[in-house]
């Protein structure tokens, strides 16, 4: 039963992820009806400040080694240059195509993995990357 438990271990996290994000779209979407997406930005770093000096104070000490804290910095910065393209959108777009649309980012990441990684994909697995594509396809229409 434990291992039963540790196979989904991710689950809880991850639906919380995808709640919090839900509601960063929906936010992002009213947000830049009226601030531009630079300003949003800084105004989402200005956001997460909190929950850095949060995790700070109760960690006491970083736990990266110098290849981790590179590859967390450049994480930081390849974010926020995507919130910033987000943003941009949001505020050209309609929330209910652009958040499914920049939602198919994981896209790279597989690229990434299966090409340099050489992760491999099940048939299923490649099955919903199609069906992802093609409703991207669908939506943008």
């Amino acid at each position: 039963m434990k291992a039963d438990r540790q196979v989904w271990h991710w689950l809880g996290p991850a639906l919380a992820a995808l709640v919090w994000w839900g509601l960063f779209g929906f936010l992002a979407k009213l947000g830049t009806a009226d601030v531009n997406a630079y300003d949003m930005q800084i105004l989402f770093t200005i956001g997460a400040v909190p929950i850095a000096a949060y995790i700070i104070l109760r960690r006491l000490r970083m736990k990266a080694d110098r290849q981790g804290r590179i590859i967390g910095t450049v994480i930081g910065i390849l974010a926020g240059a995507g919130g910033i393209a987000y943003f941009a959108a949001m505020a050209r777009g309609k929330a209910s195509i652009v958040g499914p649309i920049t939602a198919l980012f994981p896209m790279v990441t597989v690229l990434l993995a299966t090409t340099i990684l050489k992760e491999r994909l099940n048939k299923a697995q490649i099955a919903g990357i199609v069906l992802a594509l093609i409703s991207a396809a669908l939506l943008a229409t």
